[in-house]
Order: structure tokens, then sequence, then C-alpha cells
């Protein structure tokens, strides 16, 4: 998937920092996520476009998990660092316990593909966070794939 090594953020997440985040998210990741981010953290895809209803989109990079983001100089893409910038317009309900969507994806324009826990806290879908219709408590997300590999499944080289 990779252009280049250079397109991924070093060093790469063990288990036990994936298993960290779990407990602070109070989400458990998919399989499938966790093998791909303990891989190709933070990449720039090679396959960067995905097509869904009737809108095109672009991949940054793939956000990616580190033990210290202030220590990277690529940290501002590390999830913790976008969800705190993100904050309130990241949940649905003001009491719930964990994450309802976890960002995963930076696309071009501001928006992020996110894990989405809204309704099934076992299995994620993926969906699109619109940056500029989102509001405190009043996300605005529409659905992409049904789980994490069908999103990998619909990059494309180009549109």
């Amino acid at each position: 998937m990779a252009q280049q090594d250079q397109a991924m953020i070093y060093p790469l997440p063990t288990d036990a920092l994936l298993q960290e985040r779990e407990v602070a998210w109070r989400v458990k990741l998919p399989v499938d996520y966790k093998e791909f981010i303990k891989k190709e953290n933070g990449i720039i895809p090679s396959k960067r476009y995905f097509h869904f209803g009737n809108n095109e989109k672009v991949v940054e990079r793939f956000l990616c998990v580190l033990e210290n983001a202030k220590d990277n100089s690529l940290g501002m893409y590390d999830i913790d660092v976008v969800m705190s910038q993100l904050d309130e317009r990241l949940f649905v309900h003001e009491d719930i316990l964990g994450f309802e969507l976890i960002p995963i994806v930076a696309l071009y324009g501001g928006d992020f593909l996110c894990l989405n826990y809204v309704g099934d806290t076992e299995n994620p879908s993926i969906c699109i966070w619109y940056h500029e219709e989102s509001y405190e408590l009043e996300p605005a997300i529409e659905l992409v794939a049904n789980n994490f590999t069908e999103f990998l499944a619909m990059l494309q080289d180009e549109l």
C-alpha cells in the first residue's frame, strides 16, 4: 500500500500501545484495523481516491497512534491529537462512556474518516465526518463502508 517507506510515521504502534488506547477511548478496535495500523501507521497510501454515492474523496493520510506525539514532527496526525482538536464535535451523546467516533483518516479539505461506534459498539462502520457541518454534540456524518476492510477495498489509484 505504501508509496515509499517515508510515507509512514514511526515508531509503529505495539499491541500494548493499542490496548492502552482502547482502554482510554473505551472502545474495542476492529482486528483488521489494528493489524493495518501496526504495519502502516500514518501512511500516505498509493491508492488514495474513493467514491461513495455521488461523492469522490481523496485521502491525505491515515492517522497514526504514537506513544508520545509531542516528540514527533508528524505528531499532529496522532489520533489523540486530532480527537483533542475536534473535541465535542465527535460526540453524539454528552454522557456516553467512551468515544463514539474515532478519526482514522485525514481527507483533503479538513474532513475525516472515522470508526463509527454509534449504534454498534462491537462492529464499527466507517463514516465521513464533515468538519464544516459538525457542531458540539451534533457531528455531521455519512456512512462510507460497513467496516475497515470494505473501506480499504474502495481505494483506487485515481478517480
